[in-house]
């Protein structure tokens, strides 16, 4: 008996590559950079909101290293395992893009101290925003 297979089409599994894959390739170079305030960061970027998905995803990697206790563990490219902190960080935009306030707010208490909670999560929000616009983009183009 031949069953029928399922194709997936939902786009969630790629954008999350692709988020990992940015979000890994961004670290090795924020690691580089001059430290910079998270409020400065926010506030830079507030008004100039025509950015790319890459300066929002290395505002927010430069911003966690300021907000965890210890910097974020973020694997090579090409490693095939997730970190602790790549699986919340993906969590947290799959949960922005989902629109799920209730779980991201509580991603988002359980790591940071409430001084950073409202700037990490408006980067979050804004990065999760262009990679579903460049995301949804690519998809229709195929």
């Amino acid at each position: 008996m031949q069953t029928l297979r399922q194709v997936d089409t939902n786009p969630q599994p790629q954008r999350n590559e692709a988020a990992l894959t940015l979000l890994r390739v961004l670290m090795r170079t924020c690691r580089a950079k001059a430290r910079m305030p998270v409020f400065e960061a926010c506030a830079l970027l507030h008004h100039s909101p025509a950015q790319s998905a890459q300066v929002y995803a290395d505002a927010l990697l430069r911003a966690l290293v300021q907000a965890l206790p210890k910097a974020p563990v973020i694997h090579t490219v090409t490693a095939a395992e997730r970190s602790f902190d790549e699986a919340w960080l993906l969590a947290l935009l799959s949960a922005i893009g989902r629109k799920d306030h209730a779980s991201a707010t509580f991603l988002l208490r359980a790591r940071l101290p409430l001084h950073y909670r409202r700037s990490v999560g408006w980067l979050a929000a804004q990065l999760a925003e262009r990679l579903d616009a460049e995301n949804t983009d690519s998809f229709s183009r195929i």
